[in-house]
């Protein structure tokens, strides 16, 4: 009996396959079992909870593994069941070098397809294609979303230097405040790009505005 279930263990780790499926792999880092769901012609975009293994490998941050079935021909934009696509997660994560891997491989952010519904939607996603299109139809270019951001403020805080570059020449005011008080300046402290584009064509920030009375 002893000799039996050795040999059906050992027939097992040769030829039964992995344990978990693909997601699972992907998400636990199992570089080798999604090697092997992959020679069997596993589903590459089958989704758990909603998330294909790429997805489970970008929130988990297993760059190996995301190369991986990016190689396999994955969708770089499947979108989970809120809509978010792999780049969202990966940039919720705070995973910059599989977020960087995403974008090399055309991914995008869940905003990027919704560019069409408004110009702020547009400049956060640094579509500029939509942007242009929205002022194109007479969109106001200092507009205020519901959060009293204009799509400048946007394209500042989101680091979309392209965007900001367009909507400066198109006349956009460089010193809009929001109901904080702050200016696009202030919410390009991490952009230093955008920053110095501001500062070119007059942007303060906030504080600068109230020493002046303004």
């Amino acid at each position: 009996m002893k000799i039996l279930l050795t040999t059906i263990a050992a027939v097992c780790l040769m030829g039964c396959g992995p344990s978990v499926s693909i997601n699972e792999a992907a998400a636990f880092g199992n570089i080798e079992a999604v090697k092997q769901h992959l020679a069997a012609d596993a589903d590459v975009n089958a989704k758990r909870f909603g998330w294909t293994p790429l997805c489970e490998a970008t929130i988990n941050g297993h760059k190996e593994i995301a190369e991986l079935l990016i190689a396999a021909d994955a969708d770089v934009n499947a979108t989970d069941n809120r809509g978010s696509t792999p780049l969202d997660w990966a940039i919720k994560q705070k995973h910059a070098e599989i977020a960087d891997l995403l974008r090399k491989h055309g991914g995008k952010t869940e905003d990027w397809f919704k560019a069409g519904e408004s110009i702020h939607i547009a400049a956060k996603a640094g579509h500029i294609e939509a942007v242009k299109k929205h002022l194109a139809a007479d969109v106001d270019v200092d507009l205020k979303a519901n959060d009293s951001w204009t799509p400048l403020q946007n394209a500042a805080w989101y680091g979309q230097e392209e965007i900001a570059e367009l909507l400066v020449a198109e006349g956009a005011d460089v010193n809009a405040k929001d109901y904080d008080g702050k200016t696009p300046l202030d919410l390009a402290k991490r952009h230093p790009e955008i920053a110095d584009l501001l500062r070119k064509h007059g942007g303060k920030t906030g504080e600068e505005l109230k020493a002046e009375g303004k």
